[in-house]
């Protein structure tokens, strides 16, 4: 049953409390009105199933039940989703019903203008705005994410901006939950989101996570600080936009506009990441991004939009409290970037390998504790922190500090009894005992002289070649030590 065949229009009161006062817009699956709860004297928005689409209508008998099953389906898991929320990012379900056999339920009503209007009267916004966005949608999409709920449908058109300046997220029709055996309401072959903002799973119609609305997030941000899409189809057509989504890298951040900070580039490329494990998750976005929002008392943006997006920032007592949110010091200090490890370990290997250890081998050396606590000794990224940061030290004549990282992984990382083990563990030891010759420990080296001499006997070829090399080394080292110089007694 359609609307056209129930009393829909100005006047009509639902539950005896809500009152219609006129339609606000319509989509694929639901029509909105904005009524009046009489029990508050508040406006809310009642949204209503819609099945009255042409699309619909040229449907046969079975494709039609078949649509009706699915619109039905994700009305209703709409409607229990937004009962589970608790966020003042997402409009919050106040009641729900029938009017005969059409489907409604009661929300808050934000007035306002959706992010799609806004820029598109605004173009690119200001760094301080445009982050404002982002960080208020990213708290939203936390909500959703702690649920293991998937918007799936993350676009311009689905975030309103109220006159406070506050972001709420709207339209979870075709949400899915990620717990539980949750009902598909999807036919088979479609491809549910928008085009432009659909991660690259989704074009696909392969399995989603709450990473692909990161992907999502990403190109939103992308278009609020330069502007434009990261991807526009020259041909015009759908196929050729998602192809981009598919296989094309986007563009940098800073090659488009001026004045985006590093972290900021960097993090809006890893969202847009093809792969979803490559993508961060939404509490990293909210840790980058939410320390760079405005604060409390900050001056106005220049320019100044209307509705402010800074203003919930700046003035939180001004409406709903937004305090700025950072990641508490504990937070921080506990959970590790892996990403961002492995492009420190690449930068201090080109260090190295120049023969100038600097920042990036310092900055592991500080981090070796750190990573070895957090992910155990059995981690091939640990160890390569580790040896980097070792040998850099020993490189740059920090021969004290190397020492104490070569005996960790002799001792502590390098366990195993095989082959390659063996060869780590003995090189480790000469790397140290070289570095203590620095304070003319010769016992300590003749020992661990003796004591690799006889693995290197036991090994393959090729990693007994390994550990001879760095004996020798060892060995010169301490000949020049024994042997006293040429022209004297």
């Amino acid at each position: 049953m359609d609307e056209s065949s129930v009393q829909l229009g100005a006047g009509v009161v639902l539950q005896g409390r809500f009152e219609l006062e006129e339609s606000i817009g319509k989509g694929g699956m639901a029509r909105v009105w904005r009524a009046v709860d009489r029990a508050t004297g508040r406006r809310v928005a009642v949204k209503f199933l819609r099945m009255d689409t042409e699309e619909f209508q040229h449907l046969d008998l079975r494709e039609r039940r078949e649509a009706e099953r699915e619109f039905r389906g994700r009305f209703r898991r709409e409607a229990a989703l937004l009962g589970q929320f608790v966020h003042p990012g997402i409009t919050e379900l106040i009641a729900q019903g029938m009017l005969g056999d059409l489907p409604y339920f009661v929300m808050r009503l934000v007035e306002g203008v959706t992010l799609h209007d806004f820029l598109k009267r605004q173009g690119a916004l200001a760094l301080p705005v445009a982050l404002s966005c982002a960080v208020q949608v990213a708290r939203a999409l936390a909500c959703a994410h702690a649920h293991l709920v998937v918007h799936r449908d993350l676009k311009p058109y689905n975030i309103m901006i109220a006159e406070d300046g506050t972001v709420v997220l709207l339209d979870f029709g075709i949400a899915k939950p990620l717990s539980g055996e949750a009902t598909q309401y999807t036919r088979r072959g479609s491809t549910l989101g928008s085009g432009g903002y659909q991660a690259p799973e989704q074009i696909l119609s392969r399995k989603v996570s709450t990473r692909s609305d990161i992907y999502s997030l990403g190109c939103v941000c992308y278009k609020m600080l330069t502007g434009r899409a990261p991807f526009i189809s020259l041909e015009g057509s759908l196929r050729a936009l998602q192809d981009l989504h598919l296989y094309a890298a986007p563009s940098p951040l800073r090659s488009r506009v001026a004045g985006v900070p590093a972290e900021v580039d960097d993090l809006v490329l890893r969202m847009l990441a093809k792969g979803q494990n490559e993508r961060p998750d939404i509490d990293e976005v909210l840790a980058v991004l939410s320390p760079l929002t405005p604060s409390p008392g900050d001056p106005e943006p220049r320019p100044l939009t209307h509705p402010d997006l800074t203003l919930p920032f700046r003035r939180p007592g001004d409406g709903r409290p937004a305090e700025r949110v950072r990641p508490p010091a504990k937070a921080v200090e506990e959970w590790l970037d892996r990403r961002m490890i492995e492009r420190t370990c690449r930068t201090a290997r080109e260090e190295i390998d120049e023969g100038d250890p600097g920042a990036a081998v310092g900055e592991l050396a500080e981090l070796a504790p750190r990573v070895r606590k957090e992910w155990g000794f059995r981690s091939a990224l640990v160890r390569q922190v580790w040896n980097l940061a070792a040998e850099g030290l020993r490189i740059a004549g920090k021969c004290g500090a190397a020492a104490e990282l070569y005996d960790g992984i002799a001792e502590d990382l390098v366990r195993g009894e095989g082959p390659k083990d063996r060869a780590d563990r003995a090189v480790a030891r000469l790397r140290a005992a070289e570095c203590r010759l620095v304070d003319y420990d010769l016992g300590g080296a003749l020992a661990v002289l003796a004591d690799t001499e006889a693995c290197a006997g036991e090994l393959p070829p090729e990693l007994a070649e390994r550990v001879e090399a760095v004996r020798q080394e060892l060995q010169l080292d301490v000949n020049e030590r024994c042997d006293p110089p040429a022209g004297t007694s």
